[in-house]
């Protein structure tokens, strides 16, 4: 929780702090819950820190063993953090993780759904068939709610994976893109217009005139 806070509010922790943090995280990484583990992560991720190894193997094997009590923004938490401190699950926790964002797709949020399939996608690594098809599920019927940048970075996550998304969900964030393009950021459209290419598609005229 305390690593939490700071990187909710936007704050950096001093060195001794993270040290410290990190050592005691180290000697209770056996009784850290599903969501301490993720929120650990997540944390030192937004923080721009790198977990030092022998913390990352520690989480790792938690996470692995407490993948099924694993919660939705959990799953997407955790494989956040790992992309961004630009490291890899291993094959263990990586099918877990997936069995389990399959599991509780029905439950994802759009931020989760795109940042599940970024996560995966970043680290050079597929989504395999069941997690894909129940991740363009969910966007499909969640599709209304998708901001600028989950828009843009489902899209791009797709693309990156060499897959290319349901006739369906690419109408549905047509779309949503045409009728949020007014809050898209440059990185926005370019990653939007680059999945559209690398799948072989292309934008329609309103989408393409809105970019």
């Amino acid at each position: 929780n305390v690593l939490w806070a700071l990187a909710t509010m936007g704050e950096k922790a001093d060195r001794g702090l993270l040290e410290a943090m990190q050592r005691r995280a180290m000697v209770t990484a056996g009784a850290f819950k599903r969501q301490e583990v993720a929120t650990l992560l997540w944390a030192l991720a937004t923080m721009g820190e790198r977990a030092d190894e022998g913390l990352l193997e520690a989480m790792r094997r938690r996470a692995t063993a407490t993948a099924g009590e694993f919660k939705p923004q959990d799953v997407a938490n955790l494989l956040w953090a790992l992309a961004a401190m630009g490291e890899r699950p291993d094959r263990g926790l990586l099918e877990a993780m997936q069995k389990r964002a399959t599991a509780t797709a029905r439950e994802l949020t759009p931020q989760d759904v795109a940042n599940v399939l970024w996560s995966l996608a970043t680290m050079g690594e597929k989504a395999d068939r069941g997690l894909l098809e129940a991740m363009q599920r969910r966007a499909m019927v969640t599709a209304g709610a998708f901001k600028r940048q989950e828009v843009a970075t489902l899209l791009w996550a797709l693309a990156t994976m060499g897959e290319r998304a349901d006739e369906g969900l690419l109408e549905a964030m047509r779309r949503r893109a045409t009728a949020t393009a007014g809050e898209f950021k440059p990185q926005d459209v370019a990653n939007l217009l680059s999945a559209l290419a690398t799948m072989g598609e292309r934008a329609d005229r309103g989408l393409l005139e809105a970019m």
